[in-house]
């Protein structure tokens, strides 16, 4: 009687440190899966907030371009060729624009990102140098505030 007592002592410890280890494991792998998705999406999130960045700054050079090109000749193949350009540039800002709204899970960030291609847009509106040039740094600054707002996410 106390063989078959002490074999099925051992039989349910067997099977409960089994059972132990099987939990600690599928927690540690729980918890490396979690680890490896937050650094993608930190990855990610960095990925797409510097390109971004990156497209918003090529529209506004572009913009800038199509407003000088448009002052010295409105018809001239540099005003179309610039036109063409500041296109092509705000398509690009407008892809990484849905590629932030994607990652970013933040109305608030989404807004300021949506501020800042919308700031560059008009840009190329301006009556005059000061008012041009005061477009383009509200452009400026609008990219600013999204950064600002966007950099504690990827800290």
């Amino acid at each position: 009687m106390n063989g078959i007592l002490t074999s099925l002592i051992a039989v349910f410890a067997t099977l409960a440190g089994s059972a132990l280890t099987f939990l600690f494991q599928r927690h540690a792998a729980q918890q490396a899966e979690q680890f490896s998705r937050e650094q993608r999406l930190w990855h990610e999130r960095i990925a797409a907030y510097s390109d971004f960045a990156a497209a918003v700054t090529d529209f506004r050079r572009s913009q800038n371009d199509r407003w000088h090109a448009e002052q010295a000749d409105p018809r001239s193949p540099q005003t179309v060729a610039a036109s063409e350009a500041s296109y092509q540039r705000r398509a690009d800002a407008t892809g990484a624009l849905c590629r932030v709204q994607l990652v970013c899970g933040e109305p608030e960030l989404s807004r300021l990102a949506q501020e800042a291609v919308d700031a560059t847009t008009h840009i190329h509106t301006a009556y005059d140098e000061r008012d041009r040039a005061g477009r383009g740094e509200e452009a400026r600054l609008a990219l600013q505030r999204f950064l600002a707002a966007a950099s504690p996410h990827v800290r």
